[in-house]
This record gives C-alpha cells, structure tokens and sequence, in this order.
C-alpha cells in the first residue's frame, strides 16, 4: 500500500456515493437497473486494497447503507418499525465485514485467485440464510438481474448462486486488475479468467435463450383479478361477503372461456371457506368448470375448526377434483392468523402431463420447488397475493425457480403481477394490478418440461462454495498470524 499516494477525500466521497447510488438504483422495487449491480462495488473494494480496515469498513458500511435505503419504504409498509432498522442495518454490517476478510487476504497472499475469496463469502452466507430463514431466498441480490436473461440462465445450471457468485466476482476482479496493474504486477491471468467466465457465461445464456424445442403442447390460460375495493364493500361481511366474492371471480369464467381459455387462474385467498359450507363453494366450482369446460385453479382460506389452511383447488373440465393443495411455506402474518402449513408439493396429472400448483411464498423457497423440476413438471400454476410495492420483484422471484426447474409458469398474484412465463424466464404475457385494480389477462404457454442440472446435481455450486469458504477462513488465520496487519491511513 506504500506505492500509492494517500487517497484523497474527495476521490474518497466520490467512489462513496457512486457505489451507493448504483446499489440504491440496482436494488429497487421500481427502477429494475440490473447492470449498475456489476460496477457499483468496483470502487469500494478498490478503495478497501489501498485503505487499513477501519477506513474500509466505513466506506463499505456507509455505501451499501445508501443502497439499501431503497427498500425502507417497502419494508415500513411490511414490516414493525425496529424490523425495519435491524434489516436496514444488518445487510451493510455484513457486507462491510465480507469486504474486510476478502482485503485481508488479497493483500496478504497477492496472487490473482485470491479475488475469489469476495463471491465466495457473499455467495456462501445468501445460501445459508437460503436454507436457515423463514424467507427462503427473498434477500438475494441474484434478483436484480431479473431482465438480464443471458445471465439468468446461469440458474439451470448452478441455482441463482451462480448468478450471485458472477455479479460479485467481476467487480472485485475489476478492482483487483486496476490496483495490481497499478502496482506493476501481472494482471494477464486475472484478465483472461474474467473475460473466459464472462464470455462463458453470455454464450451459454444465450444458447439456451435460442434453442429449438420439439412441438409443445400450447394451452390458452385466462386469469383476473377483482378490484380490491370488493373486498370492503359494505354492508357485505362474513358468508355473504365470501358468496358474494365467489360470485365476482366466476362470473369471468364464461368470458375468459370465449378467448379461448383452457384454464382459468385466480389469485390467492380469494375468500372464506368454512367447514359446514366448503361442498357447497366447491360444488360451485365444478358447475362452472363444467359449464364453459375448462379448467379451474381456485385459492381459498380454508376453515378447519380453531385453525385456517391456505388451499388450492385445481377442478377439471370435467367437474374432476385434479388437486387440494395446502400452502406449504407460510409468511409470518399468517402464522398469528393461526393457519398451519401443509406438507407436499401440489402435483398432479392433466392430459397425461405432470402439472404442478403452489402458492405465492412457496415460490421463495429453492429446495421445494426443486421437487417439481425433479417430478418432471412442465407448468406450475401459482395463485399469489404481493404487498403493492415488491408486485415485480415477487413475480420475478418466481421465474427464477422456472429457470431452475426446466418449467413454465402461470402465476396471478393480487395487488400484484400478473405474469406467464417460460422456462427460460421470458415474461410472454404480463398485467399490472399492484394498486388493486381489476385485471383480465390471457395468452399462450408451451407444456413441456426441460431437464437442467441444477435439477439433478441440487446444491452443488453451493457445496463447492462452502468447500472454498472453509479454505478461505484457513487462510484468513493464517494471515493474522503470520502478518498483522500495517496502519494505512487515507
């Protein structure tokens, strides 16, 4: 570090503010600009090689601050106000310290493959919270990159770790590449293995964006969401307000029905059902079905005595009870509402095809809905309910599992997206009913399933993340024994 000239302050705040920028932009609800989320790091950690720790913590800290301001106003909408400063808080504490343990080591070992050491600890401890959490994979920055399709294939084949390990990796390799050279060392190496990935990467996403598939079964779908003012009307409460909403939704079927539509989709909790009127409400369902013949994915609250079950309907053409499936993965909200969580994955059998239903949050979760990918699904209709602002980011979020699980997918989400998506994460067709307005949409999607590898092999990008993480701490305390760090100051 004694090479270089002290950093000035204004250098100092303007790398600052840049990266905070670039990170509040890249994480938003709203602005989707996914590609500020490959240089926003760049001068942090190009400042963290040429500062001591305790500088590089402050600027690490502060800037990734700034990013994640842009989810305070969505958090506050969801979330208890000391929840919203523990999350805010705790993301920059834990990329300031990940930013540290990659300096200390690029600095003692100063070979090019210690850049490595930055994607491994971002990507290891996402995975961890992945399979620790009640979020599942809710907090992965892999999200951000939602519109660059090239990039989200990497999904078939490593999960979304991949595309986190990626868009971590190039800009600590940038930065690596700008202080080594400036030092006079070899940066031949670096470049060529952060071109060869990059340029891997892309030809792979694209290959798999172009890539001819046998005839495909194409099925029309009809989804509609009601204005959310239905459920407020007054003068309407409790069976009859749930009559009166089952009302509302069917009545679309015939409509839906005359665009050709061979399966309507409605939205999660769409009413009530209690235990001594549930025949009744389904026997209404199978005489729609039947009437217009098509198929119908109906998600209701379901009363089981003291206790709800979020369930999904799936009724034939034929009046046939194709699926009731249970809600397996439960936000925290519907937990003090007392409903309890179902246990299975909600496949089934139409036209001889495997077919698959779940519910909104079941999509966060990797894992799970990887048992479809493994079941052979070639669709998966999903009834949701989104929280206004996250409307795009919660629909995305979804078609990250299709990627990794070779499927298609339908998904209508109230206050939210409307969306139907292919295996590749191409939004084919998509409506907007965020504010609670009422929304009809149809269109097409192929039937077909698609083998991935992250299908077959699961999680194994992530275990050799973790075995490199391990190597990592080994290192890490063999620097602090064999060379304590020396002060630098700005």
């Amino acid at each position: 570090m004694s090479d270089f000239k002290p950093v000035s302050r204004t250098l100092l705040a303007a790398g600052l503010l840049f990266a905070g920028i670039g990170w509040y932009l890249s994480f938003s609800l709203s602005a989707h600009i996914w590609w500020l989320l490959w240089v926003a790091p760049v001068p942090i950690l190009y400042f963290a090689l040429r500062l001591n720790s305790i500088w590089t913590f402050f600027i690490a800290f502060a800037a990734y601050l700034i990013g994640r301001l842009s989810w305070v106003p969505y958090l506050q909408s969801i979330l208890p106000l000391p929840l919203v400063f523990l999350f805010t808080l705790l993301f920059p504490l834990i990329f300031a310290l990940q930013v540290i343990v990659a300096r200390r080591i690029m600095l003692a070992y100063s070979h090019w493959s210690t850049v490595f050491v930055f994607p491994v600890w971002v990507t290891m401890l996402e995975y961890i919270s992945f399979v620790t959490t009640r979020d599942g994979t809710a907090g992965s920055i892999a999200y951000t990159q939602c519109d660059f399709l090239p990039v989200v294939q990497m999904a078939a084949l490593t999960g979304i770790q991949g595309i986190t390990f990626l868009v971590t990796f190039f800009p600590a390799a940038i930065a690596f590449i700008i202080y080594r050279y400036q030092r006079k060392q070899s940066v031949r190496t670096l470049s060529f293995v952060t071109i060869g990935i990059f340029v891997a990467v892309m030809v792979w996403g694209v290959v798999r964006l172009n890539q001819t598939a046998a005839a495909t079964q194409s099925l029309q779908i009809g989804m509609v969401a009601i204005d959310k003012r239905a459920y407020h009307r007054e003068h309407t409460n409790g069976e009859d307000r749930d009559l009166y909403l089952a009302n509302l939704y069917l009545r679309h079927v015939g409509e839906l029905a005359k665009q050709g539509a061979a399966i309507v989709v409605f939205p999660e909790k769409m009413f009530t059902v209690s235990n001594n009127r549930r025949s009744g409400f389904m026997q209404q369902m199978i005489d729609t079905a039947k009437a217009h013949r098509v198929c119908i994915v109906a998600c209701v609250t379901q009363q089981q005595g003291a206790y709800y079950e979020n369930r999904a309907w799936v009724i034939g053409e034929d009046g046939a009870l194709l699926a009731d499936y249970q809600k397996v993965h439960l936000f925290p909200g519907e937990l003090l509402d007392s409903l309890t969580p179902g246990k299975e994955p909600g496949l089934f059998l139409r036209n001889g095809a495997t077919t698959g239903v779940a519910i909104c949050k079941d999509m966060d979760f990797q894992q799970y809905i990887s048992r479809y990918g493994r079941a052979g699904s070639g669709v998966l209709y999903v009834p949701a309910w989104d929280f206004e602002r996250d409307g795009w980011m919660h629909s995305r979020m979804a078609m990250m599992r299709c990627v990794e699980g070779g499927f298609g997918m339908v998904r209508n989400a109230r206050q939210g997206r409307l969306t139907i998506n292919d295996y590749c994460g191409r939004v084919l067709y998509e409506a907007n009913s965020d504010k609670g307005t009422p929304v009809l949409l149809s269109g097409n999607i192929n039937i077909q399933h698609y083998a991935t590898l992250y299908n077959k092999w699961g999680d194994w990008f992530s275990i050799l993340n973790a075995i490199a993480f391990l190597v990592s701490l080994l290192l890490l305390a063999k620097a602090r024994r064999n060379a304590p760090e020396k002060p630098s100051g700005r």
